[in-house]
């Protein structure tokens, strides 16, 4: 790609290379992962089950305590990138986020989710 001068002044001259190989050791690496899981177990969980359905039942695995973070990587905008999956494994955590013939109104808790960290975006891709 090469270095291009993206600023300049009378007496400044700021020039940029891409360097995609630094970069991926960047999104890759160790203390971005740890950061983005730090974000998802202490903010992003919480808030999710903050707003999770509950009910009385005892004879069931409750929607709000079933939440987990799983480490993983994504591809955003062609470069492989740490991620941080918050997952549902209640076994109708389906039904509860996007309805079912018995609760026809899905919930959207990780919709919801994303959107109050993210904002509310019709071209959201579900990454935080």
């Amino acid at each position: 790609m090469g270095r291009r001068t993206v600023y300049r002044s009378p007496n400044v001259k700021v020039e940029f290379e891409m360097d995609r190989k630094g970069i991926a050791e960047i999104a890759m690496g160790p203390r971005l992962r740890e950061t983005v899981l730090t974000f998802a177990e202490n903010e992003a969980k919480p808030y999710a089950r903050s707003i999770s359905p509950r009910s009385n039942r005892q004879d069931h695995v409750h929607y709000a305590d079933s939440f987990h973070v799983v480490p993983g990587a994504m591809m955003i905008r062609g470069m492989r990138r740490v991620a941080a999956h918050l997952i549902n494994s209640a076994p109708h955590a389906a039904a509860v986020e996007w309805g079912n013939e018995r609760t026809p109104n899905g919930q959207r808790v990780l919709g919801r989710t994303l959107d109050h960290f993210m904002g509310p975006n019709p071209h959201n891709d579900g990454v935080l």
